[in-house]
């Protein structure tokens, strides 16, 4: 059952034309169109006439049809960011009656992230994600458990979602599997300093990091190898991401580029 809450609007988006003018006369690009918000004529993106544009609001219909049919995720909360002037969608499907536990009081949700785009930036995509309890990290996870992509040149109802839902709680546990083994994973230096390289941060972003470090696990010094777990370097990780990303865009990056650094340097 879905939890109701408000919920920034979906931009209107219409096919158009597309021409171009040479000395002075108009000709069509037969082969182009462009996907327009007719309410502000602001042109999100010039794509080929085989571009399939699946509206952001038929994506997040089809994906909730699908959660509403399967069996055993109970109740789910909604949260939805746009960017790019609504070019760009992220909706978030919290699944507050499943909980995992990683280690000691500390608990993970199961969440669904659908992606969508009309600037072509993102293809029709879902990850499996999480929600932790413990410091309201929204948590990646590992390509390997889910991670669906399709083009905008199928059609919905042949892209095959049902399967990937159906069996998402069956894919969480295993990662939740693999949390607790970071849990009991002592952070090594190469894990380390492969993560942070991994992620490109910069001083101001490697700074902040120190010092939650030393807030959240005192007697880290910085410069230092910080004497903690895999998870817990992994969710300070996802602190820093959840609450200073500069963008939905810049943080949708990070989660990336974090799910890499994970999946090469996670058993380390």
């Amino acid at each position: 059952m879905k939890i109701t809450q408000k919920l920034l609007p979906f931009p209107k988006v219409i096919e158009a034309p597309v021409s171009w003018k040479d000395h002075g006369a108009f000709n069509d690009a037969n082969r182009f169109k462009a996907l327009v918000n007719p309410d502000t004529s602001q042109v999100f993106s010039i794509v080929s006439k085989d571009y399939r544009l699946i509206r952001h609001e038929e994506a997040v219909s089809r994906l909730e049809d699908v959660i509403h049919k399967s069996q055993g995720l109970g109740q789910y909360e909604v949260d939805r960011a746009l960017y790019n002037k609504g070019a760009r969608i992220r909706q978030t499907y919290r699944f507050i009656d499943q909980k995992s536990t990683i280690a000691a009081g500390d608990f993970v949700n199961p969440e669904l992230h659908l992606f969508n785009s009309y600037d072509v930036t993102w293809p029709f995509t879902f990850l499996l994600g999480a929600f932790r309890f413990v410091c309201g990290n929204g948590l990646v996870v590992g390509k390997k458990f889910l991670d669906f992509k399709r083009r905008h040149v199928y059609a919905l109802e042949k892209m095959g979602i049902e399967e990937e839902v159906k069996t998402a709680l069956e894919r969480f546990d295993k990662q939740a599997g693999q949390w607790r083994r970071w849990a009991s994973t002592q952070l090594s230096g190469k894990a380390f300093t492969g993560i942070i390289k991994g992620m490109a941060f910069g001083e101001k972003a490697k700074a902040l990091i120190g010092k939650h470090i030393k807030s959240g696990f005192p007697g880290n010094e910085p410069g230092q190898l910080p004497a903690m777990t895999l998870w817990q370097f992994y969710n300070v990780v996802t602190w820093y991401i959840t609450h200073h990303a500069a963008s939905l865009n810049h943080r949708v990056e990070l989660e990336n580029r974090l799910r890499v650094a994970m999946v090469s340097y996670g058993s380390i």
